[in-house]
Formats: structure tokens, C-alpha cells, sequence
């Protein structure tokens, strides 16, 4: 999500050719199987201690009413030291803003390798009890249906104008690691989303006459009178998000090997080159300083939205309402997620600042205004590291953590050089590429770059950091 000009841009009112990625070559398909595993499955995301989800998604989209449904299987192995009885997903279309206007999700029929399997849904999350325990090693190979209803409602998960923004729409693992089980909340501003690097193929079928958007890269497409059926696939990514439109065009760039899409509506026509121009030229700068971008694809679509709202090499943007110096700030900031949110992962409920701050210093580097944007300094509302929920409306938690936020980086820039502190961030993103950082990641890795102890800066500013980080996996 973006912030603008001291306001936080809502994501929605309260009231209302075939290839793969550079990063992730096509494979064949893993064999399923019920048995222990002694090596990682096939992924370029595979490393000792972490073996990726796999989802297989094959869904119908329709219309009156706007609907997308189908069958769900995932690929879980067990890489914790200990059995699991049970899995967790979540399912954020089962938020009270979207179920008040007749939208959300259920799913019905699940089993675990073949087994029937009992599903509990509470609110936003979803219990999966495993009918036999999962052993360290093992693989469970989950199938569920799945039938998401999508409300009229301008936000990342609705249908508008012609358009069904799906930056959510199917039921997502959570996150498990030492600690247990990381689900969290529905909010009413932030974004509460948090997931592994996992790996997806995806068949959508569709009404001819619709164009879709996807994470990834499409492998094919087929004809079938009068549906269309497309299927991508992408790996290292922390979601699958989709647009459909009833009148997409688009306006493409090519920078560095990858091609960097704009897809949007008529109205919006007069900006697309902007759009792409300035996405383009902000990838290639991201790609400089932060590291090579590593997906052939980049797709931003021009969705009925206040803003703009970040999701795996694609992105919502609102390109025909906002005044050219907004938008001007909307487009690079959500580029610059693609590298804090996804590529370097994080828990965006529990600690916020870690991707919005980056991407809003991203901002102001790629703007060339980093020492002067915002120069008086922002009082936090709370502590730097506070979760969304710590915050009692949008203003307090966007002062605090896009802005404040952005304001230590200029200070650390100021303490120890900028050339040492974007040195930094660019190890800091090739160290935890695929993975799931935390604040004492980050610290350690600047720290070692700066070849100083940078913990104290970042306590002074309301970073609180563990005496003792555990081990890396």
C-alpha cells in the first residue's frame, strides 16, 4: 500500500508468449506422494530447512453474480522438528467489509492424502485437522473445493466499474515456524497479509469476451467457445493475485529481460505511457542499487481503487483519478515493494514498518528527494515496530510507519554514508531473497555492512531487537 503526501490513500472506503520466470525455470510436475522425503522437490525456492508450498489452482470465473470457484490442492512438507496435527490457512475475502455486502469464500471437501479431512472456519482463518499426524519430513498433499463470491466494493478485493480486483481470493497457508502458527486479524487499514515463498500453477477459465491479469507468466492458453482457459505459473512468490477486466489494453516495456505490462481501461488511455514510462524507469533503478529484479514478468493494473496495493509481480494502481504528482509517487512505491514484501518477506500485521518504510525511502531515493521529502521530523504515534493493531486510525499508524519510518533510513543515510547504507539494503535483500526477514535480520546485515553496531540507532527510534537472534535456517 502507498502512502501520499502526509494522507494515507485508502485501499477502499471504510463506508463503502509461453516462459517462466528467470528466477524459477518450468519443471515437471512433482510426483505426489504420501512417503517421508529425503531432498528438497523440485524448486529453485528449495533450501536445507525449507521445502516450498506447491498450489494447483483450477478456477472458473463468472458473472451475474461475480464468482470465482474451483478446486485448490496443496503441496505442504513438514520442515519443523516436531509432528503437526494440523494445518492453518487464511482466508481474507471472509472479512466483515467484504461478507457485510455479500462477499467471501467457503470451502467444503477437503482431504490429506486422500483422507477426508475436518475443516473449522473462524472468521478470517481456517483450521485443517491433519487425519493422521504429519511427521518431520513428511508431505501432505491437501484437495479442497473452494467458492469465492466477489462484492461490489472499490478495494483489492471486489468487483468495480468493469473490473474484478482478486489480490485475494483463495484460502493461503499461514505462515508456521518455531514459534507456532503466525495468523492475524482483519484490519481496517495496513495490510494484514503474510506468507511463505511458495510455488503456483494456476488454470483460469473465463467468458471469452473478459481479459485477464495474473502473477507469473502465462505457459498457455486454449479456446473453448465461449470461455477461455489460461494457465500460469510462477514460483518464489508470497501470493497469486488476478484482475479481469471487460476492456483491458496494454502498454508494454522491456528492462533488463523483463516485460513490464500496464493494463488499463479506456478512460485511462491519456496515462499509460506515464504509467509505463515511470515503471520502467523505476524498476531499472530498484534493479541498480537493490539488485537484478528477478521475475520476467511485471504487471500493473489500472484498477478502480483510491491508489494503489502491492501483490506478487503484480500490482493495483489507479491510474486515471489521481493528479500527476500522486501518481507520480503511487507507481514507484509499489515497484518498490517487489523487493520489500516480495523478495525479502515479512509479517505485515506484526511489524509493518519493515516493508512500508523501505518502499517510501525506495520512493524518495527514486525521486531524488530522499533529503529533503517530509524534512521536519514526525512524531510516532507508538513504538516504530508496533503492529497494525496498536494504531487507532490510518493517520497515526502512517505517520509512524511509512513516515517516521522513511525519516531513519535518511538519518542512518546521514550516520553512516548513503553509498554504505544502500550496500547494506542491497545484501540485506539478496541475504533473505525468497525468505522471511525480521528487524534483527536487517540490523546485523547493515551493521556488518557499516561495520558498526547499529542496534542502538534503531532501539533510539523505537526498534525493539532480541539480545540473542537465533540461528538462520
Amino acid at each position: 500500500m502507498v502512502l501520499l503526501g502526509g494522507a494515507l490513500w485508502l485501499l477502499w472506503p471504510d463506508n463503502t508468449d509461453d516462459s517462466t520466470a528467470r528466477s524459477s525455470p518450468k519443471k515437471d510436475k512433482p510426483t505426489k506422494s504420501k512417503s517421508v522425503i529425503s531432498e528438497p522437490p523440485p524448486s529453485d525456492l528449495a533450501y536445507p530447512g525449507f521445502y516450498p508450498p506447491r498450489y494447483e489452482i483450477d478456477a472458473e470465473y463468472t458473472e451475474s453474480p461475480h464468482t470465482i470457484s474451483g478446486t485448490e490442492e496443496l503441496r505442504y512438507v513438514n520442515a519443523e522438528d516436531r509432528p503437526m496435527e494440523e494445518l492453518r490457512f487464511q482466508i481474507w475475502t471472509n472479512e466483515e467489509t467484504f461478507t457485510d455486502r455479500g462477499g467471501g469464500t467457503q470451502v467444503r471437501n477437503a482431504t490429506v492424502n486422500g483422507d477426508e479431512a475436518r475443516l473449522d472456519l473462524d472468521n478470517t482463518e481456517l483450521t485443517l485437522a491433519l487425519p493422521k499426524s504429519l511427521p518431520k519430513g513428511a508431505t501432505a498433499n491437501v484437495e479442497f473445493e473452494f467458492e469465492t463470491t466477489i462484492p461490489e466494493i472499490e478495494a483489492p478485493f471486489g468487483h468495480h466499474q468493469g473490473v474484478s480486483s482478486l489480490g485475494v481470493w483463495y484460502p493461503i497457508l499461514a505462515v508456521h515456524d518455531n514459534a507456532g502458527w503466525h495468523t492475524s486479524p482483519p484490519t481496517k487499514f495496513g495490510e494484514p497479509y503474510f506468507a511463505e515463498a511458495s510455488d503456483y500453477e494456476v488454470n483460469l477459465t473465463l467468458p471469452r469476451d473478459l481479459t485477464p491479469a495474473a502473477t507469473g507468466v502465462e505457459i498457455n492458453k486454449a479456446n473453448d467457445g465461449a470461455s477461455r482457459t489460461f494457465t500460469y505459473e510462477a514460483e518464489a512468490v508470497r501470493d497469486f493475485a488476478l484482475a479481469i477486466g471487460e476492456d483491458f489494453s496494454v502498454e508494454s516495456r522491456e528492462v533488463r529481460g523483463t516485460t513490464v505490462n500496464i493494463h488499463y481501461r479506456p478512460e485511462s488511455a491519456f496515462r499509460a505511457e506515464r504509467a509505463a514510462d515511470l515503471a520502467a524507469a523505476s524498476l531499472e533503478y530498484f534493479s541498480g542499487i537493490y539488485g537484478p529484479y528477478p521475475y520476467e514478468e511485471l504487471d500493473i493494473v489500472d484498477a478502480p481503487l483510491l491508489s494503489g496495493t502491492e501483490y506478487s509481480t503484480l500490482t493495483f494502481v489507479s491510474i486515471a483519478n489521481s493528479e500527476d504528482y500522486i501518481f507520480d509517487t503511487v507507481v514507484p512505491h509499489e515497484v518498490a515493494h517487489q523487493w520489500w514484501y516480495l523478495k525479502v518477506g515479512n509479517d505485515q500485521f506484526a511489524s509493518p514498518w519493515l516493508d512500508e518504510a523501505l518502499a517510501t525511502y525506495s520512493e524518495w531515493l527514486f525521486a531524488g528527494d530522499a533529503d529533503t521529502r517530509f524534512p521536519n521530523p514526525i512524531e510516532p504515534y507508538a513504538p516504530l515496530d508496533s503492529p497494525v493493531d496498536a494504531f487507532p486510525d490510518t493517520s497515526s499508524y502512517q505517520n509512524t510507519t511509512y513516515l517516521h519510518g522513511a525519516q531513519l533510513y535518511r538519518d542512518l543515510a546521514y550516520d553512516i554514508g548513503q553509498d554504505t547504507l544502500l550496500k547494506g539494503l542491497r545484501e540485506y535483500a539478496t541475504r533473505y531473497a525468497h525468505k522471511t526477514a525480521t528487524a534483527e535480520d536487517l540490523v546485523s546485515t547493515l551493521s556488518k555492512t557499516a561495520d558498526k553496531d547499529l542496534a542502538p540507532f534503531f532501539e533510539e527510534r523505537g526498534v525493539t531487537l532480541e539480545k540473542e537472534k537465533p540461528p538462520e535456517p
